[in-house]
């Protein structure tokens, strides 16, 4: 499904943060972790998540490193730092509470299987 540029503005960069929490990542690697573990819901373009990374990486957020595959082809994995698992959490909390009260506001509690 294609979400609003409104609507993912605010989401993306929590969810990449998330993709990156347990392991590193190079960009189509990314992507493909991120449309598995949201069950296919998000599925994000290069025009959308280089330049997140560019901004997480100048904030501090994720570092980055480039290394060479086994088959000789340079590869740049993304790393999220410590600062970055702090706004993780943080940005987590905040969307747990967002969402309930958005539930509540929309009354989504009817829609069992959403």
């Amino acid at each position: 499904m294609q979400f609003s540029k409104e609507t993912m503005k605010g989401s993306v960069e929590v969810i990449v943060l998330k993709a990156l929490a347990d392991e590193k990542a190079y960009g189509y690697e990314l992507v493909e972790r991120i449309t598995r573990i949201s069950g296919n819901i998000f599925e994000l373009q290069e025009g959308t998540l280089y330049p997140l990374l560019y901004r997480l990486e100048d904030h501090g957020d994720v570092k980055s490193s480039v290394m060479t595959t086994p088959g000789g082809k340079q590869r740049r994995y993304y790393t999220i730092t410590n600062q970055g698992k702090k706004l993780l959490k943080a940005k987590t909390s905040e969307y747990v509470t967002f969402i309930y009260g958005l539930q509540k506001a929309l009354n989504l509690s009817r829609y069992a299987n959403v």
